[in-house]
């Protein structure tokens, strides 16, 4: 009888569930949860995230974080998959921080799911198992699932609004030609350095020139350039003003810097812009 006995308590022990090994060893599954995402950098480009998790112990002894697979959806639809090998002890019934990084090229993102050129943002689920190995009972495989959004980031448009003449005599015309910027993004932007240069039924424009702009959310910021020319600078077009022709072809072409307002924002990029048309006076 004294050596049956152990052979049923371990027949028992086996018999038993894994929740219940787990129990009688005095082990409990490690808990994960997610805390906030954090951007690291963005650009017009690009954008660096890093989703961060907290991972509590409630066993006796210490255990290790390996590894973390995950499989990133956007607007429900797969977009990226891969896996991290993080090392990371944590003790006895202590708290640890991991962080997943991940680089999203807006580019990819277009061409992959096209309903996102559509919206001025997008929704991403992260499907997230971290695995963490915990002494007797071995490796375990933890989900989290993740979801939020992101906005799409555009470059800014630059548009043509039209002329204004404030004086026009022999002696020359003093205009205002009149730009429109439009930010199409979440946040402010800056354009700075901008280069302007513009032309008259062929008749180049002098001293043209453009101060830095802050351009808020969403905004359409209108943009007036004033200049005067003399007989000389627009030749028989002043002429046709003078009769009564108020009508004339124009072409404006320039570039500038572009820089979104948020912390992160690296690589600023030159926005080029180039406007052709006929425009009528008075219209």
């Amino acid at each position: 009888m004294k050596k049956t006995l152990p052979l049923i308590l371990l027949l028992l022990l086996f018999a038993g569930s894994c929740s219940t090994v787990q129990r009688l060893a005095g082990y409990e599954e490690p808990g994960i949860r997610y805390t906030d995402v954090s951007i690291e950098r963005i650009s017009l480009e690009e954008i660096d995230l890093k989703f961060h998790f907290e991972i509590d112990n409630p066993n006796r002894v210490g255990v290790t974080l390996e590894e973390y697979a995950y499989n990133l959806l956007i607007n429900d639809h797969n977009f990226l998959s891969g896996s991290h090998r993080e090392q990371l002890e944590i003790a006895s019934r202590a708290s640890g921080s991991v962080a997943l990084p991940l680089t999203l090229s807006y580019r990819d993102v277009y061409e992959s799911v096209s309903s996102v050129a559509r919206a001025d943002s997008f929704r991403y689920t992260l499907n997230t198992e971290v695995g963490v190995d915990i002494p007797v009972y071995g490796k375990r495989m933890i989900p989290v699932t993740v979801e939020g959004s992101l906005p799409r980031l555009q470059m800014p448009q630059v548009g043509f609004t039209g002329f204004d003449v404030h004086s026009l005599s022999f002696s020359g015309v003093d205009m205002t030609l009149t730009l429109n910027v439009t930010n199409p993004n979440p946040m402010g932007m800056k354009l700075s350095d901008l280069n302007l240069a513009a032309s008259i039924s062929g008749y180049d424009l002098a001293d043209l020139s453009v101060g830095d702009m802050a351009v808020a959310s969403g905004e359409n910021l209108a943009v007036p350039v004033r200049f005067s020319m003399g007989l000389g600078g627009l030749g028989s077009t002043l002429i046709d003003m003078l009769r009564g022709n108020r009508e004339f072809s124009y072409e404006i072409q320039g570039d500038g810097l572009v820089e979104l307002d948020h912390p992160a924002f690296r690589d600023m990029k030159r926005l080029p812009f180039h406007l052709i048309g006929d425009y009528q006076i008075g219209n």
